[in-house]
């Protein structure tokens, strides 16, 4: 499964989070990768998003676990091929999607890659998160949140992600802070717009294993 948003500050690891916590509650781990990181303090391993799928795993946290599951990581919190530049770096895509497709072809089991901000927020200068998605032939789930224009976010999301035969499984409305209206006035006016299931996932600071739970019932099964 592809994780991926109508756009940054959605809550993807904290859902791809609850859905690893579920898998370790079954007793079948799943693989977890997050390929290109920004935002990445090297002196907060725990607190980045690949420590923190490592967490909801009950795997230790540590550079070397890190390394299998990121690609590339940067400081600045910025678009990955933006903060790559200002780094120096060059991102090469086949060797982002290779990184990604032999950690797949390797594991026996369910997986989650999650991506670096929204569908069509680029990986690399040459392709996007949707990209990525494509060439891996990974069924897509998307998340949103509630806040004004959200509803034209999120049409605009599916629009582009149905085009390339990617209609998201689940559209989960997230709660990122207690700022942030609750899913369910949200979930209400999407619904009149798209038929793919709507999950809430409200405000839940130390994890949500219900909505884990919902989840992997609804994509795994």
């Amino acid at each position: 499964m592809f994780v991926t948003a109508i756009g940054t500050d959605c809550g993807k690891t904290h859902v791809s989070a609850a859905i690893l916590r579920e898998f370790v509650r079954w007793g079948r781990p799943a693989l977890a990768l997050k390929p290109v990181m920004s935002g990445f303090a090297p002196d907060q391993l725990e607190a980045s998003d690949a420590g923190r799928l490592l967490s909801a795993m009950d795997q230790p946290v540590s550079e070397a676990a890190i390394a299998r599951m990121c690609w590339k990581s940067f400081v600045e919190p910025l678009a990955p091929n933006v903060a790559a530049r200002r780094a120096g770096v060059r991102l090469d895509y086949a060797e982002l999607r290779s990184f990604v497709s032999d950690r797949l072809a390797a594991h026996d089991g369910p997986a989650l890659v999650e991506g670096a901000g929204g569908v069509m927020s680029p990986l690399t200068d040459t392709h996007t998160n949707l990209d990525l998605a494509d060439d891996l032939g990974l069924q897509v789930l998307l998340l949103a949140s509630s806040y004004l224009g959200a509803v034209s976010h999120t049409l605009t999301a599916l629009d582009v992600l149905e085009r390339r035969g990617h209609a998201p499984k689940a559209i989960v409305v997230t709660q990122p802070s207690a700022s942030v209206g609750a899913p369910g006035a949200f979930i209400e006016e999407l619904g009149r717009w798209t038929g793919i299931p709507l999950v809430a996932a409200p405000f839940a600071p130390e994890g949500d294993q219900m909505l884990g739970a919902d989840l992997v019932a609804r994509l795994f099964s």
